[in-house]
């Protein structure tokens, strides 16, 4: 089967080369309203999301010490879930028009009902957005508990770590993330 390598006939000068690829289609997304945002659906899953998260606290505290009370960890872990998409979405400043909506709703999310810091998450998370995957400047690829490159399974399998005491488990492959404890 040949391939056909030339322009087609009759076009003599190059197509006019926008910013990127990415362009036309970012202006597609845009015009179709795929971007515009949402506050009903935010308004709602909001609301939902705390109401059932109260109810499930409920609950817990009736249930007191009994058993059945652990049952309850599994709605709560998809309702901790939930919350955490949704403060994602404030992090991004998707739900509120203004930063500062969007910065009370990601510490009504992220610091009272997840317990997690969303200022420490929001500059993370930006770091993370200007250099996704980059070792040394991403710092969701950075050595920890899981490692990302043959560099840092190799300082692994070694016993050397920048984090920590831990140790390492043997026969960790450098050719995946392995776990470190």
């Amino acid at each position: 089967m040949p391939a056909i390598l030339d322009a087609p006939p009759g076009r003599t000068a190059a197509p006019a080369r926008t910013a990127s690829d990415f362009t036309p289609l970012a202006r597609q997304v845009r015009e179709s309203g795929l971007l515009d945002r949402r506050i009903g659906y935010y308004v709602r899953a909001i609301g939902l999301n705390l109401g059932a998260t109260a109810a499930v606290w409920a609950a817990v505290a009736w249930f007191g010490g009994s058993w059945w009370a652990v049952l309850l960890g599994v709605p709560l872990a998809l309702l901790s879930g939930r919350t955490a998409f949704l403060g994602h979405d404030a992090g991004h400043r998707q739900i509120a028009s203004s930063a500062k909506a969007n910065r009370r709703l990601g510490l009504l999310l992220g610091n009272l009902m997840l317990g997690m810091g969303y200022g420490w998450w929001n500059d993370k998370h930006n770091r993370h957005h200007a250099n996704p995957n980059h070792v040394g400047k991403d710092p969701d690829v950075g050595e920890g508990v899981l490692v990302w490159t043959r560099e840092q399974a190799e300082k692994a399998r070694a016993g050397g770590s920048s984090r920590g005491s831990g140790g390492t488990r043997r026969g960790c492959s450098s050719r995946c993330c392995c776990w470190r404890g």
